[in-house]
Parts: structure tokens; C-alpha cells; sequence
């Protein structure tokens, strides 16, 4: 199959080249070659392709152009008056880390011996945020920070129609 397909397309080119040669413009240059040497004609006529001048873009045009890849340096002189002296770290108001702003404790249900402090249950003994839990009432609960300052949680709504009863 290779065979046939390469003898083809030998006898497809030196079809071609005869028919080119016996068409080709005056002002052109013709590449003598013998009979027997068929399989350059492709390169014959990419030879007579790029024979003809082009027209293009003139010399003295490109070479006035700018370079592309150069990067012209633009230095900048600050004025003596305007100038601030850098922040120091560490220094009043500057470069403080912001202040985290918790939203306040709430107790939100008591069940059995656990609270629902803003989301989350605890038991005695629990530490919540710098508090201790140290005591669950009915309706309360009973917080000591390090310092033994304590606080008091207390349920803010209170619904009669639930009821929960625990054996």
C-alpha cells in the first residue's frame, strides 16, 4: 500500500512540474534538472515561490522605531516637606492588631444537668471563653472568671408549654 501511495504521488508531482514550467512567468528563474531526479520538484517550486520581491515595511522605518523590550526608568524626586517618617511597630495606634468584638454570653436552655451558653453546651466545670462554669440553677447559671469575678446568666424567655420530665 505504501508503495502505490509513493509512486502516486511521484507521478502526481512530475505531473505538476511540467505543467508549472510550461507556465511559469518570464522574469523567473528555472531550476534544470534531469529526468531522473523527479522527487525535487517540490522543492523546485517552493524555490519559485519566494524568488519574487516582496514589499514590505522600508529599513529606515523599522530601524526608528522604539525597542519594545526596553523599560525606560522613570525616577521620582519627593519633596523634603512632604515626607512622613515610617510607622514604628509597636507605637500608639499604629499597627495595633484590631479588637475582636465578641457577641456577649447568653443562656439560651437548661436540660438536666447542662446549659446552652450562645450556641454551645457545657456542663459544670466547663470552661466558657475565660469563664468556669461552676453551677447550674433552674433558671441561671454561674460563671467565675481567674480573678473569682463571677457572672450570672439567666434565661431570658421562658415558655410554660414546654415541658421536659426526667425520670
Amino acid at each position: 500500500m505504501k508503495k502505490y501511495l509513493f509512486l502516486g504521488c511521484i507521478s502526481f508531482a512530475s505531473l505538476f512540474a511540467s505543467t508549472a514550467s510550461a507556465i511559469a512567468p518570464s522574469n523567473s528563474v528555472n531550476v534544470v534538472q534531469s529526468q531522473g531526479d523527479k522527487e525535487l520538484t517540490w522543492v523546485d517550486e517552493q524555490i519559485q515561490a519566494i524568488l519574487p520581491a516582496r514589499i514590505g515595511i522600508p529599513e529606515g522605518f523599522i530601524n526608528s522605531l522604539r525597542d519594545p523590550m526596553k523599560m525606560k526608568k522613570i525616577t521620582v524626586v519627593p519633596k523634603a516637606g512632604n515626607l512622613l517618617a515610617p510607622p514604628r511597630l509597636g507605637s500608639i495606634g499604629i499597627m495595633t492588631p484590631p479588637k475582636i468584638i465578641e457577641e456577649p454570653l447568653r443562656l439560651q436552655a437548661i436540660i438536666n444537668k447542662s446549659v446552652l451558653i450562645s450556641g454551645k453546651w457545657y456542663k459544670v466545670s466547663d470552661s466558657v471563653r475565660n469563664f468556669t462554669l461552676l453551677e447550674i440553677k433552674p433558671n441561671s447559671a454561674l460563671l467565675a472568671d481567674k480573678k473569682d469575678q463571677k457572672l450570672i446568666l439567666f434565661l431570658t424567655k421562658q415558655n410554660n408549654n414546654i415541658k421536659i420530665i426526667t425520670k
